[in-house]
């Protein structure tokens, strides 16, 4: 059968569907993704090479992120870790670029598919979750929380994923709700009652505060004052009943106890200020100008533990914060950058009035606060498929027509 007899339409729903099952597919198998979709976008490009304009700009400024790592290991003495990063960062250049291969009728049939698919995805995810979690013994408390929180990143049937990763998987599928969802409203409701609860019951503060104020200003943007009171009101009554769990309200309440924030190695919260203090302390070691990509965890495991933290040191802990890594590897040049390439989207779609990639991009800056969300392939895939969605254009760009 020749390229050109095959549908491309009907190959893009599986490949959507292939995609969007990316929160239940093992670790191993989730940079299949980008293989998949990347080889269909090839065969779009070959039918379609005579109509299909490939946005040069935008995508020299979308990888300025891997242009800026891949520059840093000129100046990088551990070369080999550097490119294993690289390789590992090579989707946020792969997946931008088979978006722009694409058509925008092809992009639009496959981004609604895609976000359906991750809806009910997460939705099973977050149900086998709590079915693990009862499997173990959660209703009997023979384990506090923060042990299950191990056996889900380590043990959890072969799905297991950080709880950071799991939490931001499940705000995405809430975004996608809220934005279009499904046609029955029952059924959106009761996605949206489960992705919340395994939102919840992970307790990332960091990710929960920013879906938390983004959907409130997306909600807002929308201007449905009865839906989005009905909305505040279920958000807030969920949170409420979710401190009700001892270890939860544990988490939440050490914002407010300085003695469990400054320098204090036993909590989440005092973790990321070591963390953050000390990322400080080697970008300003280095001259502002970042140790490049291949050394900048060694460098920053080193410091923890010349300060005295050896057990940070051994784990090799990561900044916890995406623009202080940035700036470890690439110094302040390349953190600069980054944030010119962000800030030149979010133009773009104040530009074309899309308040809904608006919200998804600051989601992701929001986010990027409090974790290194790409220093993992899991967050740079996800992150590429979401950006591209909005920035290749989508069916909710007001000026798409033109």
């Amino acid at each position: 059968m020749k390229i050109k007899d095959f549908t491309l339409e009907k190959i893009g729903t599986y490949v959507a569907f292939f995609c969007g099952l990316f929160v239940l597919l093992p670790f191993k198998l989730k940079p299949l993704t980008v293989f998949v979709f990347f080889v269909w976008s090839l065969f779009s490009l070959f039918k379609n090479r005579k109509t299909i304009k490939i946005e040069i700009k935008t995508l020299i400024i979308g990888s300025i992120f891997f242009i800026s790592y891949a520059v840093s290991l000129l100046f990088s003495e551990n070369i080999q870790r550097g490119f294993t990063i690289i390789i590992r960062c090579i989707p946020i250049v792969l997946i931008p670029l088979g978006y722009s291969f694409l058509t925008l009728e092809t992009k639009i049939i496959f981004n609604k598919l895609f976000r359906k698919t991750f809806i009910i995805a997460a939705s099973i995810y977050s149900s086998l979750l709590f079915i693990y979690l009862f499997q173990l013994g959660y209703s009997s408390q023979k384990l506090d929380l923060y042990t299950y929180y191990s056996y889900i990143t380590y043990e959890f049937w072969g799905l297991n994923e950080h709880p950071i990763y799991s939490s931001i998987f499940f705000s995405i599928a809430l975004f996608f709700i809220l934005i279009e969802g499904f046609k029955n409203k029952i059924f959106n409701s009761i996605l949206f009652l489960i992705l919340i609860f395994g939102l919840l019951i992970l307790s990332r503060k960091g990710v929960i505060a920013s879906f938390f104020v983004l959907s409130g200003i997306f909600l807002f943007l929308k201007k449905d004052k009865k839906y989005t009171a009905k909305l505040v009101f279920v958000f807030i009554g969920l949170f409420l009943l979710s401190l009700c769990v001892t270890e939860i309200r544990g988490r939440f309440l050490e914002l407010f106890d300085s003695s469990k924030v400054v320098n204090n190695k036993e909590t989440s919260t005092g973790i990321r200020y070591i963390l953050w203090n000390t990322s400080e302390k080697v970008i300003q070691n280095s001259n502002y100008l970042g140790y490049g990509i291949g050394d900048a965890q060694e460098v920053l495991s080193k410091q923890l533990a010349l300060d005295g933290y050896d057990f940070l040191s051994k784990e090799n802990y990561n900044a916890h914060n995406q623009f202080l890594q940035i700036a470890i590897a690439t110094g302040v040049i390349g953190v600069c950058l980054y944030f010119f390439s962000l800030l030149y989207f979010i133009q773009k779609f104040i530009k074309r009035k899309n308040p809904e990639a608006i919200v998804f991009l600051l989601f992701f800056i929001f986010v990027f606060l409090f974790e290194s969300v790409l220093e993992r392939q899991n967050g740079i895939i996800i992150y590429s498929f979401i950006s591209s969605m909005f920035i290749y254009s989508s069916e909710f760009d007001k000026n798409s027509s033109k």
